[in-house]
């Protein structure tokens, strides 16, 4: 283990920013810190970094307590989302500041700088000015120059934000790549799940200063652990609903608001939700699919709204309460069809208790949606 965080909490005022956070990282991994604005995400990268100091906890790197140590004695590279280079030194100087402030040789310096710029596509950059380069190129020289030091750990804040999308999707496709290549450590932070996804070995959610869950990408997607991450974590239609009947091996029947009465297996046994109990069902959009007039337990509505998306059309359907999103690969009904929607042999539908519920008639409006 690389890095841990330990209980750790950070407060400004009366405003706690990280929560006791716990969070253990293992050597060469690519760990995302996701959540939306405010979540604490980039408080804890602080905090890691050395720019903030824990009120409690502790922060570990490989065993020992960086209490102590200054931001440069951690010895850690870093990425801001402005990039933070200076305007007054041109690319090479940028990205030997670094080596320069710990008093490396003039020989290696040159060394390390022409390596790490060959590194990022910016061979034969050095003399430019840092003004004069785009958005993209700007954001290589900041990695670039974390790369430089050759750290023990990486951390990166947002670098992306500032791209348009295509160069975002080319940018941190490259970015694991190279974290790879070179074996680094690396610890991200973004309210973007499309970029978790593509750059994660694991992602740790984030809400209120809290960690809700960490796991890969497809064990948040196919296993949230509560409303939060099933609702935050992809695309997700979240249905007010009570549990009609339970089994001894976790499986229940569940009524949603509109009426269908829909299965979920992979509750755990020991904690399964007893009949009467209301909460929130999760169905992802590719679990939905569109039903004919003889099959039951469907939840009938009205195509609301319908666009191609490549491989798959995405649907907008109307049902009674709330709108729900189907994606599918064939074509479908048109706008203002009628149909009836019905889960998948294949679906994995999720139930999380006490959260949200259907009316007892299973008929009135309710709340969730497709998020």
């Amino acid at each position: 283990m690389i890095l841990e965080l330990d209980r750790v909490t950070r407060r400004f005022g009366s405003v706690t920013a990280v929560d006791r956070l716990s969070l253990a990282i293992q050597e060469g991994e690519f760990v995302t810190l996701l959540g939306p604005s405010g979540c604490g995400k980039t408080t804890a990268l602080r905090l890691i970094a050395g720019f903030e100091v824990p009120d409690e906890g502790r922060v570990l790197f490989r065993g020992q307590d960086l209490a102590r140590r200054s931001p440069q004695a951690r010895g850690f590279g870093m990425v801001f989302q402005n990039y933070a280079l200076f305007p007054h030194l041109n690319v090479f100087e940028n990205v030997a500041f670094g080596l320069k402030s710990r008093g490396s040789p003039r020989e290696l310096v040159a060394d390390r700088v022409r390596a790490s710029l060959s590194r990022v596509d910016l061979e034969g950059y050095g003399d430019r000015a840092v003004q004069a380069l785009s958005g993209g190129q700007q954001q290589r020289v900041a990695l670039a120059r974390a790369l430089a030091i050759e750290p023990p750990l990486l951390l990166l804040d947002e670098p992306l934000s500032n791209l348009d999308q295509a160069l975002r999707i080319q940018t941190r496709t490259e970015l694991r790549a190279l974290v790879k290549e070179l074996g680094i450590t690396a610890l991200f932070v973004t309210h973007d799940q499309e970029e978790a996804f593509d750059l994660s070995d694991r992602i740790a959610v984030m809400q209120a200063g809290r960690l809700r869950q960490i796991g890969s990408p497809q064990e948040l997607y196919r296993e949230p652990a509560d409303r939060f991450v099933a609702g935050f974590v992809g695309r997700a239609n979240l249905l007010p609903a009570q549990v009609e009947d339970a089994s001894g091996d976790g499986s229940l029947q569940v009524r949603t608001a509109g009426g269908a009465l829909w299965p979920v297996s992979g509750s755990d046994p020991g904690d399964t939700p007893a009949p009467g109990s209301k909460g929130t069902l999760l169905v992802r959009p590719e679990e939905l699919r569109f039903g004919g007039d003889g099959e039951d337990g469907a939840l009938e509505g009205v195509v609301e709204d319908r666009r191609f998306r490549g491989a798959v059309t995405h649907y907008r359907v109307q049902v009674p309460g709330l709108v729900l999103e189907v994606a599918d690969s064939a074509r479908g009904p048109d706008r203002g069809a009628r149909v009836r929607l019905l889960p998948r042999p294949d679906a994995r539908l999720r139930f999380f208790p006490g959260e949200g519920g259907a009316p007892d008639d299973g008929g009135a409006p309710g709340e969730g949606g497709a998020t």
